[in-house]
């Protein structure tokens, strides 16, 4: 028999802040860079691609929640924002992944991950998630056609501060009314120039991130000022 192919504790993690108004870190999103026996080392940034081609990212993702679990526990007043493939949301995966759901815990999907996975699967699987108090956050809206986005209804909507430039700004009054129907809440990652953030904050838009408030931190109690 040939090599049984095993998952590998994570490399290390990496920790971005989002902050309020007032400076306060409201949300810390969680970034790894996993090794994998079949797919080789992956950063974050690969896990959207990965996540397309092999279902090795079902075992990933569920390692890296079940390890993540001392943190959310250690932070309870600290919303985590964690990345997954929507291969989780299979009937297969969505009562494991129930199981793991903490109140502090906050799930991202890729809007187009959701799509490719089936609308109606992916609508099937939240809604079976959000009954059981999960808080669910939705990225790249930005690159999706207004049908696609009034299919789901997660609590937060994750915007890239990077797409935006003068001709485009009137998209972030679209989007604003449309969270504003829906009850949800918008939040800017990928902050690289705090000198064009006013668009954003007319339309209500007070949780921010990026390499101009902070760079990625390794270490959880750095970021939080609770070091021993």
């Amino acid at each position: 028999m040939g090599k049984t192919a095993t998952v590998k504790k994570p490399v290390f993690y990496c920790y971005i802040p989002y902050f309020d108004g007032e400076g306060k870190t409201e949300f810390v999103e969680v970034w790894q860079v996993l090794e994998d026996e079949v797919l080789g080392v992956l950063y974050p940034w690969q896990y959207v691609p990965a996540a397309q081609t092999s279902s090795r990212i079902e075992t990933l993702n569920f390692l890296a929640l079940t390890q993540f679990e001392e943190d959310t526990a250690k932070y309870p007043a600290t919303k985590f924002i964690y990345k997954i493939s929507s291969r989780l949301l299979a009937e297969g995966n969505v009562h494991r992944l129930a199981g793991l759901l903490k109140e502090n815990l906050v799930l991202c999907f890729d809007i187009f991950q959701l799509e490719a996975f089936g609308d109606r699967h992916s609508r099937i699987g939240l809604n079976f998630l959000a009954k059981r108090g999960a808080h669910v956050m939705i990225e790249g809206i930005e690159r999706a056609p207004m049908d696609v986005i009034a299919k789901y209804n997660p609590e937060y909507f994750l915007l890239d501060y990077r797409y935006y430039n003068r001709s485009n700004f009137s998209l972030i009054s679209i989007f604003a009314n449309i969270a504003k129907q829906k009850g949800v809440k918008l939040v800017l990652g990928n902050v690289i120039n705090k000198n064009n953030l006013e668009p954003f904050f007319q339309e209500g838009i007070n949780l921010v991130s990026g390499s101009a408030y902070s760079k990625p931190k390794k270490k959880l109690e750095t970021l939080l000022g609770k070091a021993d």
